[in-house]
């Protein structure tokens, strides 16, 4: 279950008015539809049901903490489809669906930009470009060999995306000992706001309808005999403040399912990461206008880096700096840091990998920890509990949700 106390994200630093919110002062005993997660899954399912439907329903949103507390309020910041991810996916050039993954995420880019701008939500959303970073020559040479066979076999991911070799790859992205990069389109925002300022107009815009209770954890989640509305399919969700019974369920709930789906143990194991907000001297210029996957070599893994509008890094990874002293596979506790050598990976990290900002001043913000889900083949879960009537799951994100989480919500909500 989501610990009580956490370790304090930068995408938290401006609580909005409904951090804390509880729409009645007492939890309902029923409702049609029960979520449980207040971070990008939860809330986007929220928003797509009350939009298809032509009489909506009541929905309670459930949360243990404080609004978009969990991965939400801690990942990077953007959304993109990384070139070795696509690789990965078609290494024999025999699948269509590398493209059509692509397509999906551009896809989700368009929407969620589509919202922002209908909502008027001000949580800094740019388009962009992203870097995915090469500092080895023999993955710069495999990933080049794959693209280039891509592009013949006919592949449209390609088209998107360009190739910056040897030569001018420093120049380009400002990244010390880089050999190669592959430039591809990518979105940034702030997800806290984006999540907290859309939840504020659906309660306005929906006041009999959506009822949120945070600091309400779901304790268990179980078939029930009787449905307050129907004949069908029930659910008893379980709480420290009272039991609410729902018609259909949909576990938002990502690293944290197993605690209310046992079946799911060892299908879904969470696991912890760190990112850290860089605050330099004064805003360096030019400003650094691409996002950044930053691939530091087998041995060690890959860096996340999203520069802000103000100036400041929002970067996070560093996996090889912990991964063998500190716990962090099957862990779920988001209160407990890393070491103190962990974290000192950060001092003055964009000095030692950018030009241009060794005199910057850069220093340390906050550090945090956040838990992510991993599935066996590394996708997500999305659609029907199995053998569970009535009950929806988006879940198991990998370290990636932001890509995938606006277009599986609507998904799920059409379902339900």
């Amino acid at each position: 279950m989501p610990v009580p106390h956490y370790t304090k994200p930068y995408w938290r630093c401006d609580p909005h008015e409904l951090d804390n919110v509880r729409t009645t002062p007492d939890l309902p005993t029923e409702c049609e539809i029960a979520i449980i997660g207040s971070g990008m899954t939860g809330i986007a399912t929220a928003y797509h049901i009350l939009k298809q439907a032509e009489h909506p329903p009541k929905i309670v949103i459930l949360e243990a903490r404080e609004l978009c507390s969990g991965a939400t309020g801690r990942n990077g910041g953007h959304i993109k489809v990384k070139v070795p991810t696509l690789v990965e996916m078609d290494p024999n050039l025999d699948s269509a669906a590398v493209d059509e993954f692509q397509e999906y995420v551009h896809s989700v880019i368009e929407a969620m930009k589509q919202v922002i701008e209908e909502e008027q939500l001000d949580c800094e959303f740019e388009l962009r470009r992203s870097f995915d970073i090469q500092t080895d020559e023999a993955e710069s040479q495999r990933l080049k060999k794959h693209f280039d066979e891509s592009r013949k076999a006919g592949r449209s991911w390609v088209k998107s995306v360009d190739f910056i070799d040897h030569r001018t790859v420093q120049q380009i992205t400002s990244m010390k000992n880089a050999t190669s990069a592959f430039s591809v389109p990518a979105a940034s925002l702030w997800p806290y706001k984006f999540v907290t300022q859309l939840l504020a107009r659906l309660l306005a815009r929906h006041p009999s309808h959506l009822n949120v209770q945070t600091r309400t954890p779901v304790l268990s989640a179980t078939p029930s005999t009787s449905s307050p509305t129907s004949s069908t399919s029930s659910h008893t969700l379980r709480t420290p403040r009272g039991t609410l019974t729902c018609s259909n369920l949909i576990f938002a709930t990502n690293a944290y399912t197993p605690g209310l789906l046992p079946s799911f143990t060892n299908i879904i194991t969470p696991y912890k990461g760190m990112a850290s907000h860089l605050i330099p001297r004064s805003p360096i210029h030019p400003h650094l206008t691409h996002t950044y996957n930053i691939d530091h070599g087998p041995s060690k893994g890959v860096n996340y880096l999203n520069p802000r509008p103000d100036g400041s890094i929002v970067v996070g990874g560093a996996k090889w700096t912990y991964s063998s002293t500190d716990p962090w596979d099957g862990d779920f506790d988001d209160g407990k840091r890393f070491s103190a050598s962990a974290e000192a990976y950060w001092d003055a990290y964009m000095q030692r990998n950018f030009l241009g900002w060794e005199g910057s001043g850069a220093r340390v913000g906050s550090v945090w920890v956040g838990i992510m889900a991993r599935t066996k083949d590394g996708w997500p879960w999305v659609g029907r509990v199995p053998g569970r009537e009535g009950a929806y799951m988006v879940v198991g994100f990998n370290g990636g949700g932001m890509p995938v989480i606006w277009k599986a919500g609507e998904c799920v909500a059409g379902m339900v």
